[in-house]
Formats: structure tokens, sequence, C-alpha cells
């Protein structure tokens, strides 16, 4: 059995647990696809690879510390004993681990550079890979069990880290000063509220209070112990490995209905819909800091092309915030549909599609030794560009080229330009 199929199987035993309504956290959710054959002619030459890190433990102790506190010192149902004995677990396993990937981020990351080194054999050809990194460590651990995949490739393997003041093309939502205050401003807080203050949400919140404690909370502590247990709920799946190693399982679904984590889902992933999704424009500035990401993979796939950056693949490894405003600015479909009301913005955006664990835009370069197409993948599915094409899902580098280098014009983008000054500058 090939390594692909091994971490095939591990994948499918550790993803079946029941699952659903976890939005930018749920599990790599990759399934088998028919890809449309290369023309004739063609065959895969170079690999252009932007890839958000792999399923994690939680960025830092929050929502379990505090949760854990309020059921030590509160009278419990026996449900919420339950809860409370699980979250104790959850502490252990997640105990000096925060900001790290899990065991299964590690083989989501490996299956993904299994399938494109098997998909895309004839592109690697030893010519030597550029991997970038960002100061975060979850993307260097992500990169590592990625590159697993290419444990016997012949080529050199180049790491790039770039300081945290400098991140430009794979952070650049951390350094654009228009964008943080849009991120922290009343564009997002009034919509995002409008759903927190709903009734359904003081519902919710109420009714799982009541079945995990014997006394009555406040509705603060009440909103605050449901968004902490679907936090928890979220993490859970990512950890699935952990589990099967402490052998301890924990469950925190027990807590909610169907009903309840798709309500909190719903909350939760309307903020990031706004922040780095199609939110009400989608050349908002939430996808046109994304420039300097675009703008890269346009040179980097250029000077492959024209034999100037001569490697087989450059291989990226970020963030959610920085794979959802590409998936945007490119004009991917299901990425590009805005939405005037937030009560709505589901019906056609699902972080769970776009932004899961490990999601991934991988751009394919194919010759025929004298002519370049392009295709693109979105977390291993093919998606249609804004560009005229007789030869879907493969369209002519050319124009790919020539659309996206106008479209960054109208943004005030080109070539060449300064890309750490036009963060600090873009309204």
């Amino acid at each position: 059995m090939s390594m692909y199929k091994i971490v095939f199987f591990l994948l499918l035993s550790v993803t079946a647990v029941g699952q659903n309504y976890t939005g930018t956290k749920t599990p790599y959710p990759f399934k088998q696809a028919d890809y449309t054959p290369v023309p004739k002619g063609y065959s895969a030459a170079y690999v252009n690879y932007t890839g958000r890190h792999g399923a994690r433990f939680m960025t830092k102790a929050g929502s379990d510390v505090k949760l854990l506190a309020v059921l030590n010192k509160s009278p419990l149902t026996t449900l919420g004993d339950s809860i409370r004995v699980m979250t104790e677990h959850f502490l252990e396993i997640e105990k000096d681990n925060y900001e790290n990937i899990s065991l299964l981020g590690d083989a989501e990351q490996h299956a993904i550079g299994a399938r494109l080194r098997e998909r895309e054999a004839s592109a690697f050809k030893g010519r030597g890979l550029a991997i970038a990194v960002t100061h975060k460590k979850r993307t260097r651990q992500s990169a590592d069990g990625f590159l697993k995949a290419f444990a016997d490739y012949k080529g050199k393997k180049e790491f790039k880290m770039v300081q945290d003041t400098n991140e430009n093309v794979l952070r650049f939502y951390d350094l654009s000063p228009a964008y943080e205050a849009y991120k922290d401003g009343k564009v997002i807080a009034v919509r995002v509220d409008s759903l927190r203050n709903d009734p359904r949400t003081r519902k919710i919140a109420f009714d799982i209070s009541k079945r995990l404690f014997k006394t009555t909370l406040s509705e603060k502590d009440q909103l605050a112990v449901a968004e902490w247990l679907y936090d928890l709920y979220s993490i859970q799946f990512s950890l699935v490995m952990e589990m099967q190693q402490a052998n301890v399982q924990f469950d925190f679904g027990k807590a909610f209905t169907e009903e309840d984590l798709q309500w909190l889902d719903k909350i939760n992933s309307a903020a990031d819909f706004l922040e780095k999704g199609a939110g009400l424009d989608t050349l908002g500035i939430q996808s046109r800091i994304a420039a300097p990401l675009l703008l890269d993979l346009i040179t980097s796939t250029d000077a492959l092309t024209k034999g100037m950056l001569k490697k087989d693949a450059v291989l990226r490894f970020s963030h959610a915030e920085a794979i959802s405003p590409l998936a945007t600015l490119m004009g991917i479909p299901e990425a590009s549909i805005p939405s005037a009301s937030i009560y709505n913005y589901d019906k056609h955006w699902k972080a769970e599609h776009i932004i899961p664990l490990s999601a991934n835009i991988q751009w394919i370069i194919y010759s025929n030794g004298k002519k370049f197409l392009i295709k693109v993948l979105l977390n291993e599915r093919e998606v249609a560009l804004p560009v005229k094409t007789t030869s879907y899902p493969y369209y002519k580098w050319e124009d790919v080229k020539s659309y996206y280098l106008n479209k960054l014009k109208k943004i005030g983008v080109k070539p060449g330009d300064d890309m750490h000054k036009y963060l600090l500058l873009v309204k």
C-alpha cells in the first residue's frame, strides 16, 4: 500500500467521528474527486501552493480554563458533572500544546502533500522546493508534516521565514492599520452583535445552562458558558488522535442540540465572513489586503514559466486569514458572494468549505513544451476563475496573468511595488 493510501485511511478512521457545525475549526474534509483530464500534449510542470496550517490545539488558554473554573464552583447536574470531567481531560491533553498542530493536523498535511506529489508527479523533477512559513510555529510544523510526503525527494528544500514585522505576503492582515480599524469597527460589531443579541442566542445559552447547572447562572454567565463550551466542542475533533493515545473520550456535543450548534456556528462564522470572506463587498478592505499574496503568486508563477525561478514548487504555509481573502480576491465563486444581511450570508458562504483546517489553494501549471495552462484547486476541488477559457478548468496562463494584473492595477498595485508600504497606506 502506498504511503498516500496509508495516510488516507488513517484520516478516514479518525475523522469518521460525527462532527458538524465547526466552521473554520473543521478538520480537513477531503473527498476523493474526479479530475478533468489534462489537455492533450500537456503535463504538470510546476506547483504554486498556499495552505493553512493543519488541525491544531487551542492557540492559548482561555475558554477551557474559564469553563472549568465555573464548573468547579457550581452545583452540577449529572450531565454537568460529565462535562466537568471532560473539560479536565481536555486540559490535560492541551497542556504544553497550545499553538501546536495536533497529530491529526500533521496527518492532514502529510496526506495533502502525498496526493499532490502523486497527482502532479511530472512537476517534481528534483529542481527544488521553495518553502515559506510564518513566525507562528504551527506553520513550520505543517510544512514539516506536508514534506513527509517528500522524504525521498532528490531536490533541495529551501525554507524561508520572514520576520514577523514584515510578513507582507503571508500575514498581510496584521500589517494594515485600515484593516485593523475595519476589523475592530462598527461595520462588523453591529452585524455580529445583532446575531449575539438575537433572542435565540439567549434561549440557547439558558437551555445549555439548565442542562449543566442545578442553580440559575446570570444571563452574562450563561452566554459565556455557551461560548466557551462551543469553543471546546469545535476543537475536540482536531484532538481525536491524542484522545486515542491517552485512552480518553470526550464529546462536548452532549451539551447541545443540533439546532444549538447550527446557530452558534452561524454566529461564529459571521465574524469570519465579514473579517476575511466576501463580506458586504468582494473588493472591500478585507480582500484588498490580500494583494501582496496574489501578486506574489503571479510573479512567482511567471518566474517559474520563464525559467527564472528554477524550482518544482513554491509552498507557502499560512493561516485562514490569508487563504480566505485570497480566494475572494481571486474571484473563486463560492468565496465571492457578498451578503447585505448577516442573517443570510451562510446561504452561499461556508467557512468549512473555504477555510477548514489545512485549507489550501493550489495553482498547478501545465506545459506542452511551448505554452502554459493553469488549473486552480480550492481544497483539492477544481474551481472556476473569472477568466474565459475553452478548456475548463484549464486556463491559458497568459489570460489568467493579464486578468489578475488588471484587477490589481484597479486597486493600485503593480509588479515591483513596495507591498509593505501598500499595506500601511491601503484604505
